[in-house]
């Protein structure tokens, strides 16, 4: 296991305090994991779908409406997981 450092707003840090209050989180570090792996991958999905494309021979204009896809999918991802409401 890897130790980092990371810098979080204050309200960040009192709501995972509070998730480990309730006991919902064993621990601040165990309530980020949990988050981190709930999150996506989407720098592997955004290479499927270039390996993808390749093997399908797909258009640039194929390409691109996918893209914009797998991008707006990402930011509605964003905004529900890591930026919605606390």
């Amino acid at each position: 296991m890897a130790k980092i450092t990371i810098s979080i707003p204050d309200e960040i840090v009192e709501k995972a305090n509070r998730a480990v209050d309730a006991g919902l989180a064993g621990s601040v570090s165990a309530y980020f994991a949990a988050l981190a792996q709930r999150e996506p991958d989407w720098a592997a999905a955004e290479q499927i779908l270039a390996e993808l494309s390749a093997q399908a021979g797909m258009s640039e204009s194929d390409l691109a409406d996918a893209d914009s896809a797998l991008d707006a999918a990402e930011r509605a991802a964003a905004g529900d997981s890591l930026g919605g409401a606390a």
